[in-house]
């Protein structure tokens, strides 16, 4: 510290584009007193060969032009940690399997093998799931997602309920996000990158509903379990970015059964009735049904109390459909960086509203 002159930082994306960025500076500046990445080793990869039966393998450099690399990753154990997690949704083969034995993975559903080698229809399920793989390590969460949604309301219309029960599962599992992997370079070239990001967003955003600013957002969830237990959540974001010192959990009181409506609408009368200053938008997670529910609060309310005049929308999770008070349904690019946003919104309000509704499960069970 004492041979210390400046000290600067620069925001970035996530946990792991720091740690890559991290690596890259040191094993391009070589400081002194660093010792980690400095041993030239390669940062560790996912690789997806090209075989007539694709294998899904650890590596530690593209040597393959034939297979497709996904990473680079901080750790290996990062790699172990979400394969392990990817192929309870997505079996894999990642070794050869002589005389078409099955392996041990096989036995807990782990590994295709061995139809995948003898039965053309399982082959070609098997690569319908390395589809949804490589969709998935590529940051295309929602495009999986609605693919398996169409694949199992088809599959229950055709009353094949035990494929639609298999892909309801996998659905459930999906809930670890990749987050978008940032070269350490861009950040290097413009350290202002991160906030950068946040201002294209919220400009997508006004120009997306037409508005001058944006400056806050509040969003919206509910969870219950049969309608006990239920709990709702405001999440605030400022100028793009989360300020937890805004939120704030709801206890629901009015409802025991699971009507999401009510539940929607008692938490935003109780909303509009305290002093804290209103913001610009305010997005409810969910379809028509709960921004038809929450708009009518406000405008019942605003009989009541006139207050400030702000946009509501509502962002639905199956096909991210944003639907509008004037009645618009609207579907963004999966590259559009308003979506981003949004989605980010919904995402830290279902997250925010899980915990206390788990939190109120615990405490009753334990009484």
């Amino acid at each position: 510290m004492a041979e210390t002159a400046t000290l600067d930082h620069i925001p970035v994306e996530s946990e792991i584009d720091a740690l890559l960025f991290e690596a890259n500076l040191i094993r391009k500046l070589a400081p002194k007193y660093n010792v980690d990445w400095k041993d030239g080793k390669a940062y560790p990869l996912i690789e997806i060969t090209k075989d007539p039966v694709p294998q899904v393998h650890f590596a530690r450099k593209e040597a393959n032009p034939k297979s497709t690399y996904f990473g680079p990753y901080p750790t290996g154990s990062d790699i172990t940690s979400l394969l392990r997690f990817l192929r309870k949704i997505f079996p894999f083969v990642s070794q050869n399997h002589p005389g078409g034995k099955p392996c041990l993975r096989s036995h807990l559903g782990l590994c295709p093998c061995p139809e995948v080698f003898t039965s053309r229809r399982s082959r070609l399920s098997y690569l319908k799931d390395l589809r949804n793989l490589r969709d998935f390590l590529s940051g295309k969460r929602q495009t999986v997602q609605k693919r398996l949604t169409r694949e199992m309301l088809q599959a229950s219309q055709n009353q094949d309920f035990e494929k639609a029960q298999a892909l309801k599962q996998k659905l459930q599992h999906i809930t670890f996000v990749t987050a978008p992997r940032t070269s350490p370079r861009e950040y290097e070239v413009n350290p202002n990158l991160l906030e950068d990001r946040r201002q294209a967003e919220i400009r997508a955003l006004k120009h997306l509903l037409k508005m001058e600013r944006i400056q806050k957002i509040e969003c919206y969830d509910v969870s219950n379990l049969s309608g006990k237990n239920a709990t709702g959540a405001q999440v605030v974001f400022v100028a793009g970015e989360p300020d937890k010192s805004l939120y704030r959990r709801y206890k629901i009181h009015l409802q025991e059964t699971p009507d999401d409506f009510a539940m929607m609408s008692e938490m935003i009368s109780r909303r509009l009735k305290s002093d804290v200053p209103l913001p610009e938008l305010i997005v409810i997670d969910g379809g028509k049904g709960q921004l038809s529910s929450a708009v009518n609060q406000i405008s019942q309310i605003r009989q009541i109390r006139p207050f400030p005049l702000f946009r509501v929308i509502a962002l639905a999770k199956r096909l991210e459909t944003i639907y509008t008070e004037a009645g618009q349904e609207i579907n963004l690019p999966e590259s559009s960086p308003a979506l981003h946003l949004l989605q980010r919104l919904r995402d830290e309000a279902h997250r925010f509203s899980r915990k206390y509704h788990l939190l109120l499960r615990t405490k009753t069970m334990l009484t």
